[in-house]
């Protein structure tokens, strides 16, 4: 099997496991969008983004060291000083957190509750201490297992969302079982609202804690100073990388309720959350791809094999692209069920647009990691933070949803020009940008020029938005389909 074929085969487990992640974010956007308020879901919205944020600030750039160290030093050394050194900091961030929870709750706005806090505080402490174990299945190619780990929290997620905020308040109703409502009203109260949420997190999550116990096993709390300063050293650029990476990905929550409201939160967030289709396949690469390019970095080959896997992974992902702004309206009538939320899917080509353009940066970003000099990718991670908070803070009163959108899309453009310029001084990589311009093009033409063909009928609509995306995808196949079964670069294994 060819290199390229083995990392297809890892990122089709891996992304088993990422695409029923997002996929969370679909299944359960219609019953939060029937029955929750725009505020609440705002709300949501809004705290789990600090989880996002908090979570970098747990595990500071861990889990790129320990790839990077499990090569240069003893594997299970760079796996105590990691598992250890994360534990801790994890035990002392959220033990704070839960103390002082009423205090926070004051500070972010009268829809926080304090318990809300501290269901933060534990979601994050299980969260960070899985996930050097689960760094360590990626580090094995045990895909398998990491996906099917992933896929039963998953699952208990949407089950135990399904109880609290559709079940259990329909029972209480007596809409149906009404049997069972002694049992419920023992378990359940009606007035904790959009707590379930974060219960139905954290119970799920827990049961990460048994699944991983074999690697929790191997762990020795230790950490031996003279190989966990340069993990740290390492880590803690990629740490800086992070928090820029996760503002440009999240920063909007947080902006957009200082500028706006929790309702103009709620339903931008929600399309944004349709956008994210375009996350599951970059998600899952994301995930195989950073050890498949460690362990292929001195092969000789690497700049074609590593420029090749570019070429494939940006068509499949603006034919993605094609796909979903295509088919907003059928996708959006699924999954929004209040026609309010409806009001930002205009924006939404351009939040695609910048999703790819993030999925071709963690491609460009593989020479600062494998040649030690994540301190650019601080650089970069940085820069396009700035670029995310002054263009949403001069964008958002403007030009609104759009303003936001927009925001991203410059941030993660300036960010690949800036990886690509040094990148290819330091690691040179015979990357072929004209053909996947010329792809990108058609593909905004076709999006764009459907919209000026208007079919009253609804399922007309429908039937035409499927015909030409289908269409779309013949064309690449016979464009790309060809090339990648023979052109296929990287030794066979």
């Amino acid at each position: 099997m060819s290199q390229i074929k083995k990392l297809a085969g890892q990122t089709a487990y891996y992304g088993i496991s990422s695409i029923l992640g997002r996929a969370l974010n679909f299944l359960l956007l219609p019953i939060w969008t029937a029955r929750l308020e725009r505020a609440e879901y705002g709300s949501v919205s809004y705290l789990y983004s600090l989880i996002g944020i908090c979570l970098i600030i747990y595990t500071f750039g861990m889990e790129t060291s320990f790839f990077r160290f499990s090569r240069k030093e003893n594997a299970q050394s760079a796996y105590n000083n990691a598992g250890t050194a994360v534990l801790i900091v994890s035990t002392i961030l959220s033990a704070s957190l839960f103390l002082s929870a009423p205090l926070l709750a004051t500070l972010t706005g009268e829809a926080t509750q304090p318990i809300y806090i501290q269901y933060m505080a534990v979601i994050l402490f299980i969260d960070a201490v899985v996930a050097i174990p689960f760094a360590k299945l990626r580090l094995e190619e045990r895909a398998l297992k990491f996906a099917l780990i992933k896929t039963g929290v998953i699952t208990l997620t949407i089950i135990l969302n399904l109880l609290f905020i559709i079940v259990f308040p329909d029972i209480l109703d007596g809409k149906y079982l009404t049997s069972l409502q002694p049992f419920v009203n023992s378990v359940y109260s009606k007035g904790h609202g959009v707590g379930y949420i974060f219960v139905a997190n954290l119970i799920a999550n827990a049961f990460y804690l048994p699944f991983l116990w074999r690697e929790f096993r191997k762990l020795k709390l230790q950490i031996h100073w003279p190989t966990f300063k340069p993990m740290f050293t390492y880590g803690f650029p990629i740490f800086l990388m992070g928090l820029g990476g996760i503002f440009n990905e999240q920063g909007y929550n947080l902006i957009m309720e200082a500028l706006l409201d929790l309702e103009s939160l709620g339903v931008f967030a929600s399309a944004v959350k349709l956008s994210v289709i375009m996350m599951l396949g970059i998600q899952a690469f994301r995930y195989a791809a950073e050890p498949f390019f460690f362990n292929h970095a001195e092969n000789k080959e690497a700049p074609a094999l590593f420029a090749r896997i570019m070429h494939y992974f940006v068509v499949f992902n603006i034919f993605m692209l094609v796909a979903v702004a295509l088919n907003i309206d059928l996708i959006s009538d699924l999954f929004l069920r209040k026609p309010e939320y409806k009001e930002a899917l205009h924006v939404l080509p351009i939040l695609l647009l910048a999703k790819l353009f993030y999925g071709i940066y963690v491609n460009l970003s593989v020479w600062f990691k494998i040649k030690d000099k994540t301190i650019f990718g601080t650089y970069y991670a940085l820069i396009g933070a700035t670029v995310t908070m002054v263009g949403n803070i001069l964008l958002i009163p403007v030009l609104g949803y759009f303003g936001s959108a927009l925001a991203g899309l410059l941030c993660y453009g300036v960010m690949c020009l800036l990886c690509y310029s040094k990148g290819r001084k330091v690691f040179p990589v015979p990357y072929q940008f004209a053909p996947l311009f010329i792809y990108l093009i058609l593909a905004l033409g076709i999006v764009y020029g459907a919209e000026l063909i208007e079919i009253t009928n609804q399922w007309l609509s429908y039937g035409f938005d499927l015909l030409v995306t289908a269409i779309f995808a013949v064309f690449m196949y016979l464009r790309e389909g060809k090339s990648l079964k023979y052109k296929t670069v990287g030794t066979n294994t």
